[in-house]
């Protein structure tokens, strides 16, 4: 578990209004719409995929915002996508090492680290697909984000210098 900033990275990507039990309609189909859109206008795919999550709560029903994204660098003319910047990212961030059916039980642990650690989230998460393998999901490596606010910057320093002397602290 660690606190860190994710830098600003140009993206395209594709928006859907979805809730947590319809998220599997989206697993490997727009990705590859991604990927081929990125291709077809001679661009730079520059990083993994990414989730990123606006409002949801946990809950299966509630209605959230899902962008699809993936890193790029160069102009993309004219696409069915649209292309951004993401702005820097403040998280409590953990690497998940298994398959997605286990990804609440992690979600659970950076929570907890918030709770713990008095942070207030910002409503948005983000998860990057480092490694996808839909044959042996145990091999999957999925990295969690959940926006966090640090009050002031001598909060912020308190919060890493207590996290670097206190391996424990870091550890579930």
């Amino acid at each position: 578990m660690e606190i860190k900033t994710h830098p600003t990275m140009t993206v395209l990507y594709s928006t859907h209004q979805t809730t947590i039990s319809g998220l599997s309609q989206f697993v490997g189909t727009v990705v590859k719409e991604l990927f081929t859109e990125a291709v077809s206008n001679d661009v730079l795919v520059s990083g993994p995929v990414y989730w990123v999550y606006h409002g949801m709560d946990g809950q299966p029903d509630t209605v959230f915002t899902l962008e699809i994204a993936i890193p790029i660098q160069g102009v993309i003319k004219s696409s069915r996508f649209a292309t951004k910047e993401l702005p820097a990212f403040k998280t409590a961030s953990h690497v998940h090492e298994n398959g997605w059916t286990k990804i609440p039980a992690t979600y659970a642990q950076i929570m907890q680290f918030i709770a713990m650690n008095s942070l207030q989230m910002t409503g948005e998460c983000r998860e990057i697909y480092w490694n996808i393998d839909f044959e042996n999901p145990e091999n999957n490596l999925t990295e969690i984000q959940v926006g966090v606010v640090l009050n002031g910057l001598q909060r912020e320093k308190d919060l890493i210098n207590r996290l670097s002397h206190s391996p424990a602290a870091l550890t579930y």
